[in-house]
């Protein structure tokens, strides 16, 4: 099964002779409940390729397709509703809003698309307890730790069961011990809710512990290596 794919994608920035294309013409498929590392040196292309996923970004030409729909088909108010029930995203600077307590930042999501209160209190209280900072509910970002910073940022990105989860260089404002932490953290709730993982990095950890790993190189795709069942890191 297919998570998300790009058929014939370019994403140019500028206009007429000044345009840089940061995409060029890259067709590739991720595949469903997988942990998959977009691998690149800087500016090539894997930011670009995770917002397109996204639907922060559009395609200059091609299609993106994200759980069965083509994202270049929708109007950007249906868009944003598609990214909010379908689409969760973990950042490198977690994101958290500073005001909000670990808990408020979880429900936030939950709240935006309604439904019963009581049942938000309970799928919130669930998913902190998962990822272990249900001690730390009532606590404001700032008076947590970058890893639980992170795992709160975690617990946000699952909380509406998304289809895909997009993070940007998760583990990079971390230290080696709690990055570890996190890559097994993530990998445990990816298995636990079936849910797709799309990463952009360059973390050794984290290609290490990928299904997939795609390259990408100057706005091309150079290569897709793909783990069968039998050597996906357990």
């Amino acid at each position: 099964m297919i998570a998300a794919s790009l058929h014939n994608v370019t994403r140019m920035y500028g206009a007429g002779a000044a345009a840089v294309p940061a995409l060029c013409d890259v067709s590739v498929e991720i595949g469903a409940n997988r942990f998959t590392v977009l691998r690149g040196p800087s500016g090539s292309g894997k930011t670009t390729m995770l917002n397109l996923f996204g639907g922060i970004d559009r395609a200059t030409s091609g299609r993106v397709i994200v759980a069965g729909q083509a994202l270049d088909s929708l109007q950007d108010r249906t868009l944003s509703d598609f990214r909010a029930r379908h689409i969760g995203f973990v950042f490198q600077s977690f994101n958290l809003i500073p005001v909000l307590s670990a808990y408020e930042n979880v429900e936030y999501p939950l709240a935006l698309l309604g439904g019963p209160k009581a049942k938000r209190r309970a799928d919130v209280l669930a998913l902190l307890d998962a990822v272990g900072v249900a001690q730390h509910a009532h606590r404001l970002p700032g008076e947590l730790s970058g890893g639980q910073q992170q795992r709160v940022a975690i617990a946000r990105a699952l909380v509406t069961r998304p289809a895909l989860v997009l993070a940007d260089e998760p583990t990079a404002n971390l230290d080696s011990a709690t990055g570890t932490a996190i890559i097994s953290l993530m990998r445990t709730m990816q298995r636990e809710r079936a849910t797709s993982f799309i990463f952009s990095s360059h973390d050794p950890q984290l290609v290490a512990s990928a299904d997939d790993v795609v390259d990408i190189r100057d706005g091309r795709l150079v290569s897709v290596e793909r783990m069968t069942e039998s050597e996906v890191p357990q």
